[in-house]
């Protein structure tokens, strides 16, 4: 029971964590969003590593391509606020998962990253048409619940991205992952978050006109910096989730808790949640669902194979 709770808390503190970078991004901006919460999330790992060890986190021998993980996840980071500040933040969380579920089984499919090759099977088609689905469900259907997007077009070019968020997503675990044999989970965050925050202040310098806005950033919600923390903490609870829970049931409670605590985030923020957009949310939801189960059906046939 611990852990599923602990697994329902990892997934609620990404969905925070999305909501806390929606609420920097008009203030500080993309690259802001992505130095604050790539350097909070950094000096996060660093306090989970140091305080039991004792030790400063060693780099290791990290390849150099290794650290285009930085780039990835401050593009999330940053992406990840202006969407939510557009889109909501449990629009963004389902189409980001589902940008995830996707990329993740072209990875798979193709063996990238050293991964070993897993044919895509048909019986997932079903999931990934339910996600588009939903996806046009939002765009049709719950168009009027978003205030400052002029026209469907451009609201389809947000959905679209926000799947595209859910891409990159992956290719910053992948390379996050990879960091960890070298240097260990978390001492690869605080590399990988640091070098990001690096970058993301260089972008800030040039597109700012080398004029940090400091005022805009002491301006902003001192709640809204907690993005960082909650990205480190969730970090650290998937990685013991994972590790007692089967992957499947892991990750539906990791989403149960997204979506729950978007939809709070939404009510809160906007203080409403048309009925539109929640039929589009219920119909990606039933898509990651049904892919989910096709996977672990899929993953159960090869054992007996095996055997």
């Amino acid at each position: 029971m611990l852990y599923i709770i602990m697994a329902v808390l990892s997934g609620a503190m990404v969905s925070v964590q999305s909501s806390c970078n929606g609420v920097l991004s008009p203030l500080i901006g993309v690259f802001g969003v992505g130095f604050a919460s790539m350097l909070l999330n950094s000096l996060t790992c660093f306090l989970l590593e140091f305080i039991p060890t004792r030790k400063f986190p060693k780099p290791g021998a990290m390849p150099p391509h290794v650290y285009l993980g930085s780039i990835c996840a401050a593009s999330v980071m940053g992406f990840s606020g202006y969407l939510v500040a557009r889109l909501g933040s449990a629009v963004t969380v389902c189409l980001s998962v589902s940008g995830q579920l996707i990329m993740s089984a072209v990875v798979d499919h193709f063996g990238w990253f050293g991964s070993e090759k897993v044919k895509f099977r048909a019986n997932r088609l079903p999931g990934f048409l339910s996600i588009l689905a939903g996806v046009f469900v939002i765009n049709f259907a719950g168009a009027d619940s978003f205030h400052g997007i002029s026209g469907q077009g451009t609201l389809f070019f947000l959905l679209l991205f926000a799947i595209f968020i859910g891409f990159i997503t992956v290719f910053a675990r992948m390379f996050n992952f990879e960091a960890s044999h070298y240097v260990g989970r978390i001492a690869g965050g605080f590399y990988i978050a640091g070098v990001g925050a690096l970058i993301s202040f260089i972008l800030l310098l040039f597109t700012s006109g080398f004029r940090v806005p400091v005022t805009d950033f002491v301006n902003a919600p001192v709640a809204a910096y907690l993005t960082g923390p909650l990205g480190g903490v969730a970090c650290l609870f998937n990685n013991i989730t994972y590790g007692k829970l089967k992957v499947f049931h892991a990750t539906i409670f990791n989403l149960i808790g997204q979506i729950c605590a978007s939809i709070v985030a939404d009510l809160l923020l906007f203080g409403e949640f048309p009925l539109g957009k929640l039929m589009g949310i219920f119909v990606i939801c039933v898509g990651i669902f049904l892919d989910k189960r096709a996977t672990l059906k899929a993953q159960g046939q090869e054992t007996k194979k095996e055997s």
